[in-house]
């Protein structure tokens, strides 16, 4: 056999064993993710094998109601009912209960009226019990009524809404790491106990986000314009870098555009699969971030910042928002007085004809939640969402009935028609994402 044959043995040989060995790679990496996958099931299996059992000794025998519980962003929150006989009622407080007898308490309005106690969390939506506070094992919540003689009495909670499957919750990445949390209604004989189970997980299931940027208009709508400047293209810009910001926090961030949209894509598709509204309501996010930019006809001399939120939020992320825009990107709080809150913080809710019930062709709206879609859509019924396809000029929004919804807030940069605050946003737009990078940081203790 001459040198050219045997060369070329040899590097067959090579590639077969290349091949193998690649084979081998492959294999191996599978081997290890079913093993790490195998564990956490294990784990998380472990986690929740709660039972009442581990409750019943420290419970009364009557059980409350619970009407509605919601997940809002980073929070659950519940409301309902107990019969019971006690005019001597001190107080009243929804208790996360460990195991181990360990409580935390949570804030819980009340009344009581012909044996009838009424409570509920549900003040403020992004509050109540913190999820992402919680540590890895069982929690039981329970209804804790505080007598005038000290004498402290626990309830369990019975399931009284039309939702019966378990909630999956996922908390905030946090040093590459996160808890999944299961929230479910336990039931034994004819005992029923709503449980908490927390355990770790090594990463987040490949539909599960948490922050949602949603670069205002795209496709067909430009938004606001001002000389050769478009609102949707400014927006974009600044969208993609808020999320190459927050994914070096080490959060998994999701766009609801990359610019790669037609012109197909407008106002009246946001309902659709991909669009806008469903991808943010089927991303597990806890936040929302809308970007805009602001318009008016009037001529402007000041423009300014604005950040929008639901009417029945707790304002302290949008407020942080506002003031670290202001001092980070050299910019000012906007001047406008409508909806205002406080400086920089507004709210905008439906005004809807008080002797009807029907508003843009929609059946059963009332005129306490938010006007903006983005924030009022993404909420479910914490926030009112209520497009139901009734209206054929938009789609449905499936999500509308769900109890768990995205805490949205949309900022407008500034305004478009106000040339210091349009060249500032233009040029500088990588400080209003560094300020807006900084506030969900700081608030929510990333890092």
């Amino acid at each position: 056999m001459n040198n050219k044959g045997k060369h070329g043995e040899r590097k067959k040989s090579y590639q077969k064993r290349n091949r193998m060995l690649l084979l081998f790679i492959i294999l191996a990496m599978v081997l290890v993710y079913i093993i790490c996958q195998k564990r956490e099931d294990e784990t998380y299996a472990t986690t929740t094998s709660a039972s009442i059992g581990d409750i019943i000794d420290i419970v009364e025998s009557g059980q409350a109601n619970v009407s509605r519980y919601i997940v809002y962003g980073t929070h659950l929150n519940l409301e309902g009912s107990l019969d019971i006989t006690n005019p001597e009622i001190e107080d009243v407080k929804i208790a996360i209960k460990k195991a181990s007898g360990e409580e935390t308490l949570v804030d819980t309005t009340y009344e009581y009226e012909n044996g009838n106690l009424s409570f509920s969390t549900l003040d403020k939506i992004n509050k109540g019990l913190d999820l992402e506070s919680l540590e890895e094992t069982n929690y039981y919540v329970l209804l804790k009524v505080i007598s005038s003689n000290e004498q402290e009495s626990y309830y369990s909670l019975s399931n009284d809404t039309e939702y019966s499957d378990p909630i999956e919750y996922y908390t905030l990445t946090r040093n590459n790491s996160n808890n999944r949390i299961d929230i479910r209604f336990l039931t034994q004989n004819s005992a029923s106990a709503m449980a908490l189970s927390v355990s770790k997980i090594h990463k987040l299931p490949n539909d599960v986000y948490d922050v949602v940027i949603d670069p205002g208009h795209g496709g067909n709508d430009t938004g606001a314009i001002s000389g050769s400047y478009e609102e949707d293209e400014i927006v974009l810009e600044n969208g993609l870098e808020l999320k190459k910001k927050l994914e070096n926090l080490g959060l998994k961030v999701l766009i609801t555009r990359d610019g790669t949209e037609t012109d197909e894509y407008d106002t009246y598709n946001i309902y659709d699969e991909d669009g806008r509204v469903t991808m943010a309501n089927k991303s597990g996010a806890k936040i929302l971030i809308s970007l805009h930019m602001n318009s008016n006809e009037s001529d402007f001399v000041d423009g300014g910042v604005e950040v929008y939120a639901a009417n029945n939020m707790d304002l302290t992320l949008a407020k942080t928002f506002a003031d670290n825009i202001v001092d980070e990107a050299d910019t000012t709080y906007s001047k406008m007085q409508t909806d205002k809150v406080e400086n920089g913080v507004y709210v905008r809710t439906l005004e809807v004809n008080p002797n009807s019930s029907t508003f843009r062709g929609y059946k059963g709206i009332y005129d306490e939640v938010p006007y903006l879609f983005i924030i009022r859509e993404i909420g479910g019924i914490a926030t009112g969402a209520y497009v139901n396809g009734s209206n054929s000029s938009y789609g449905e929004n499936i999500y509308r009935n769900s109890n768990v919804g995205v805490e949205g807030y949309l900022i407008e940069l500034g305004y478009m028609n106000v040339n210091s605050d349009l060249r500032n946003v233009v040029n500088n737009g990588d400080l209003y994402m560094q300020a807006i990078t900084d506030s969900i940081n700081s608030y929510y203790k990333i890092r």
